[in-house]
């Protein structure tokens, strides 16, 4: 289907961890839907992810494609691991042959060793490439189309003209991210989670739920005199929705637009998959004035984040420029103090 300037209409993926998630979100409108299932014995090799995002067997695997495939949606297999051991090739592939049976129509693949599995056992499925491969350029996206995958998850921290540019010259279809916790810095690159510094560790221990390290507040001194001058969160360029960044992204002819966080409730997948799909039909019907009241009903809509308190897009995001996407030269992000 042909969407804004005649491109083709970008499908919408939303993650999922459970049945009822890929009930809730396809019925939400979610054109793909992407999961990790367990892998038994396994339960923690998933980058940045433990085994409650995932779904936990293979039964609940095959029901959640059969949910997926009688509403036309697709099910893509995430598969991020960050190493592969000769120990793990074995048993790997018995877990890719049984999700392969279950019926995913596409596989996420993080790691060219992974890559390389998956080549020698035959399969043929759409590849995506993950974020984990750090996409920002053509070249690499072209790289990456050579090597057999078909579409590229593009790295976080681009602005609109160089996605732009990747589009045009890239070989295959590229997706980006459009809602959901954004790593502050490259996503495959940074290791700053992994760090066992008894400090770091400690602080962690105090915030509520999962934070990545560069979310903390830090004490900031100066370097030269030694004076304290703040605590903020000096280390947060956390991005986390580009609702408004829509027009644009469909006007460059992005492929997918992928929501984020699989570990999530399904309340959360749901309420995103709905705001999204109804923005993205309304600009693709070119119904701007429509498009516009949707925006701002949508910002003040409870995204689902808490059981206990309502989170809103405008609170969340707006209010602290937490958007995808932005030139960085003109970026002014403001952050949470702490009192002195």
């Amino acid at each position: 289907m042909s969407s804004m300037n005649g491109h083709r209409r970008p499908s919408l993926l939303s993650p999922i961890n459970s049945l009822e998630g890929a009930e809730r979100v396809v019925a939400a409108g979610a054109d793909e839907v992407y999961c990790e299932v367990t892998i038994p014995g396994l339960k923690n090799l998933v980058l940045y992810r433990n085994a409650l995002c995932n779904i936990q067997t293979y039964d609940e695997l095959d029901k959640v494609v059969s949910v997926c495939h009688k509403e036309g949606a697709k099910l893509i297999l995430v598969a991020n691991f960050p190493f592969v051991s000769k120990r793990f090739e074995k048993q790997f592939a018995i877990h890719l042959s049984k999700c392969i049976d279950a019926g995913v129509d596409g596989l996420i693949v993080g790691n060219l060793g992974v890559l390389s599995m998956i080549k020698q056992l035959g399969v043929n499925l759409p590849l995506y490439a993950s974020t984990f491969l750090c996409t920002m350029n053509y070249e690499a996206a072209n790289y990456l189309s050579e090597l057999g995958f078909s579409r590229i998850i593009l790295e976080r921290h681009l602005s609109i003209e160089e996605i732009s540019q990747i589009v045009k010259s890239s070989l295959a279809e590229i997706e980006v991210f459009i809602h959901g916790g954004g790593c502050s810095n490259i996503n495959g690159s940074c290791y700053l989670l992994h760090r066992t510094l008894p400090e770091l560790l400690e602080a962690l221990t105090r915030v509520e739920g999962f934070n990545p390290p560069c979310r903390l507040h830090f004490n900031v001194y100066d370097g030269q005199t030694g004076e304290f001058l703040k605590t903020t969160q000096i280390l947060d360029a956390y991005v986390f929705c580009s609702l408004c960044r829509l027009p644009e992204l469909m006007k460059i002819g992005v492929s997918g637009f992928k929501i984020v966080d699989r570990c999530l409730s399904a309340r959360y997948q749901e309420t995103m998959t709905r705001i999204y799909r109804q923005i993205i039909d309304l600009l693709e019907k070119g119904e701007i004035e429509a498009y516009e009241d949707a925006l701002e009903a949508a910002k003040d809509i409870d995204m689902g984040l808490s059981p206990f308190f309502p989170q809103t897009i405008r609170k969340m995001c707006c209010e602290y420029q937490r958007c995808y996407y932005g030139p960085f030269y003109h970026v002014h992000r403001k952050v949470r103090e702490v009192p002195g």
